[in-house]
């Protein structure tokens, strides 16, 4: 026996409550529970618990002291079905993730291990950690024996509703409304989708803090236990609906369940009866010749966005970005994935070789429109994203009136152009506007900016607050880089001037751009303010260039100023 083998069992025999331990043999590491988890040394344990004697299993994998050990309940249904033990046995006692181990202390990480799991068995005896089966009843539900898997795309609600179903590639999918389908899958628009005429569906949400016991795997609930968990656990208000919806059944129904978490969401459950004599519902007072559980892979914009860190908080929110070159390529696609799913972009530019290592878009999209290739970038990756391609200048777009800036909660300007960024500034002062976010990068990996601008709680401050007139020149006075420099470059002449800057100087930007515009978008912004990143300027100088005062005098790598940048002579919003 190692070292560590006499230390684990030494702190298994003196641990409270065991009054026996015995290693099991290799052979019974081969059982399927020991497999699953990698156990490549296990010794059963006779516990006296409550009064009562309980047999556990102590298995360590090849990792131990290094990671947890498994702690199984044999049988693991002993005491029925209780939170956090599954039906291999294996005991949730501890969550690996973000826990630090002590790998020299053995037998504290044995015996603190032993002790959380015998808690875990204490409270589900007593019922004390009931309530977490409100949120871990999706688990329990999956191991259900004979269980189908269904998809849906339903957005989960306080309201009894009926649900469509589709048949597509041998695969049911649960919808509120097809064109929701079309959206996740990027189908064109005019293509047909066949509803699954023949099943009927209802969804079902229970009242919150319902709290359900999950069946057994090997013994579902029975036609009468299904009715009465409905009808004791569905808000009177929607008592109606639900009875007017169960009278206009078919020969096959699903119904699809949603059970408030007592954290935060929802987990959806799905139950299909199959061979409904008579046209009565079961859930009326009908019988069905099969009662089938289902488990649900959820594709709702409710349950994907936050799982990818993206907020349902935009879903109403429309953006008209102006710009889709490097910055605005990159701005576009993050604040799509940020939950933005309704977007136009306008720019007339085609992508060109010469952009590729900088642009979001590759060589597929070489020498056609920059908006349809974002357009189609974004409609091919994520589902419920619409995006408006309108493929000209910006002032264009405003005389044909095909944009119309009242329409949106949003602008931001990535257009890399002063000169139109100015006359822009200049024009949302005379109509209708939101609030209006300019951004752009200085060359050299230096520094970029984020402006927001025309925030309905302030008029002061703009983007014509950073230019004023100076011996002859207009000059930016956020600017890094000295005034009076010139910084494009050109390869091939005139035709191929381009000002220096990388892809990480143009992610940089567009990120403080996005963050600064989703803050706009939550209402988290009061006052007109302008962000900078600073970046390294040692490329800067080493090409002879000169850096200005504000470079020089700053000392974090991100600025945030929202007075003292107002001029308070300018004639646009201080006149």
């Amino acid at each position: 026996m190692s070292s560590v083998e006499s230390r684990i069992v030494e702190a298994l025999t003196s641990s409270s409550g065991v009054t026996s331990v015995t290693e099991l043999h290799k052979k019974q590491l081969s059982a399927d529970w020991a497999k699953g988890r990698g156990i490549v040394e296990a010794y059963q344990l006779e516990v006296d618990m409550t009064g009562n004697t309980v047999t556990l299993i102590f298995g360590i994998n090849a990792n131990f002291p290094k990671s947890l050990p498994c702690i199984f309940l044999t049988p693991w249904d002993t005491f029925g079905i209780i939170p956090h033990v599954e039906d291999d046995g294996y005991i949730c006692f501890a969550q690996e993730e973000g826990l630090l181990l002590i790998s020299e202390n053995v037998e504290g990480i044995v015996q603190e291990s032993l002790t959380r799991a015998i808690n875990v068995l204490i409270d589900g005896i007593s019922g004390k950690n009931q309530m977490d089966f409100l949120d871990e009843f999706g688990a329990y539900w999956d191991r259900q024996f004979g269980i189908k898997t269904i998809n849906s795309f339903v957005a989960p609600s306080d309201t009894v509703k009926p649900i469509k179903i589709v048949k597509n590639d041998k695969k049911w999918n649960l919808l509120d409304d097809v064109s929701d389908f079309k959206k996740f899958f990027n189908v064109p628009v005019h293509r047909t989708i066949e509803t699954v005429k023949a099943v009927h569906g209802i969804y079902i949400p229970l009242k919150k803090g319902t709290v359900l016991i999950p069946p057994h795997p090997k013994a579902f609930w029975t036609l009468p236990d299904i009715r009465q968990l409905v009808f004791d656990n569905i808000e009177a208000s929607q008592r109606s609906m639900l009875e007017t919806l169960l009278k206009k059944s078919k020969h096959d129904e699903v119904v699809l369940f949603s059970l408030p978490r007592l954290s935060v969401g929802e987990t959806l459950f799905c139950i299909r009866f199959r061979g409904i004599p008579n046209g009565i519902h079961p859930l009326f007072d009908g019988r069905a010749n099969e009662i089938v559980p289902m488990v649900v892979k959820r594709y709702d914009k409710e349950h994907m966005l936050p799982r990818g860190g993206s907020t349902n908080d935009f879903r109403s929110k429309r953006v008209l970005l102006l710009g889709c070159g490097s910055v605005g390529g990159f701005i576009a696609t993050e604040l799509t994935r940020a939950g933005i799913s309704t977007m136009t972009v306008v720019d007339m530019d085609t992508l060109k070789y010469e952009n590729i290592f900088r642009h979001v878009l590759g060589r597929n999209h070489i020498n056609k429109p920059k908006v349809e290739g974002i357009k189609k970038d974004i409609e091919s990756r994520l589902p419920f994203t619409t995006v408006t391609a309108v493929c000209k200048s910006l002032r264009d777009a405003l005389e044909s009136g095909d944009t119309k800036l009242s329409d949106f909660d949003l602008i931001i300007s990535a257009l890399g152009s002063p000169t139109e960024e100015l006359a822009f500034n200049e024009h949302i002062r005379q109509v209708e506007a939101p609030p209006v976010l300019f951004t752009w990068l200085e060359p050299l990996g230096i520094g970029g900016h984020a402006l927001v601008t025309n925030l309905p709680s302030t008029a002061r401050g703009c983007l014509s607050c950073l230019y004023g007139k100076d011996e002859g020149e207009t000059y930016c006075r956020a600017a890094f880089a000295a005034r009076n420099q010139v910084f494009a470059k050109n390869i091939d002449g005139c035709r191929s001037v381009f000002t220096p800057f990388g892809s990480l100087d143009a992610v940089r930007t567009s990120e403080l751009a996005t963050r600064l515009a989703i803050e706009v978008l939550r209402g988290e912004v009061s006052r007109n303010q302008i962000w900078s990143w600073r970046g390294d300027s040692r490329e800067f100088v080493k090409n002879g260039f000169k850096l200005s005062d504000r470079y020089l005098g700053a000392t974090e790598h991100v600025i945030g100023d929202d007075t003292h940048f107002v001029r308070q002579d300018c004639d646009v919003c201080c006149g």
